[in-house]
């Protein structure tokens, strides 16, 4: 039997296609598990006002993604679906159109000072309408309270800095000596909302020694991380949280 053999320029042809295949940027991003930091530790500062110190730990958890001025490339991505503690997300699922290094890092400042804001009201709404807790209501001054986060951004510690300002303020043991994590958006009125990276945030909590998550409803579906170690308590609002907590959830 005789075989055919390709042209030269074909197989030359096919080597630059399957190079450039390999080599040209790609509309990925890569996310994988970031950083946990304890809310209480040099976060949180509350004056001025009467506080509690707070009995126990609460995780403020990150993510990792690649920069949005760099592509990924084939090997990456391959690499990363490889891995159990990477995942690949469409670019767009964390940067608009257009989006640079720049200007991804001035929308996460802005966004995490909102978040912020919001959660602080959030907080001292709570506690006014929930006295059982412990306060006085005539102290509750909102620019008593600040926060200091460095090693992140965005919106998605507005859940976990409401809960820690409540733990802070009110005479109640929210945590009773307990490592929790948990993640999520806030609303002034109490709402927790989606985030980016919930999976990711899991694997980060798990491996800081966090006992229980607190996720946002709206990304129950997506959670696939399911760890032994570590309990996941699905919430859709603030109270949700904290009524999770103090029934010892």
């Amino acid at each position: 039997m005789r075989f055919s053999y390709l042209p030269r320029f074909v197989i030359a042809l096919i080597t630059v296609f399957f190079t450039l295949a390999l080599v040209a940027p790609l509309p990925f991003a890569i996310v994988m598990p970031g950083a946990s930091q304890n809310i209480f530790k040099k976060i949180i500062t509350i004056k001025n006002q009467k506080s509690y110190p707070a009995n126990g730990r609460l995780d403020l958890m990150s993510i990792l993604v690649t920069n949005p001025d760099n592509w990924i490339v084939g090997p990456q991505v391959i690499y990363s679906w490889l891995r159990s503690d990477q995942a690949v997300y469409p670019r767009a699922a964390f940067y608009p159109p257009g989006t640079t290094n720049r200007s991804e890092k001035e929308a996460a400042k802005k966004d995490m000072t909102s978040s912020q804001s919001r959660a602080i009201q959030a907080a001292l709404t709570f506690l006014k309408d929930n006295p059982d807790y412990g306060v006085a209501l005539d102290q509750l001054v909102e620019k008593n309270i600040s926060f200091d986060v460095k090693r992140t951004g965005g919106p998605s510690g507005g859940m976990v800095f409401a809960i820690g300002v409540i733990e802070l303020l009110g005479a109640r043991d929210i945590l009773k000596g307990r490592h929790i994590a948990g993640t999520g958006t806030i609303t002034i009125d109490g709402r927790v909302g989606p985030i980016g990276g919930i999976n990711e945030k899991i694997r980060a909590a798990q491996r800081a020694g966090a006992e229980l998550f607190l996720a946002p409803q709206a990304n129950s579906d997506e959670i696939t991380a399911l760890p032994k170690t570590m309990k996941i308590v699905i919430v859709a609002t603030l109270k949700d949280a904290l009524d999770a907590l103090s029934q010892g959830a």
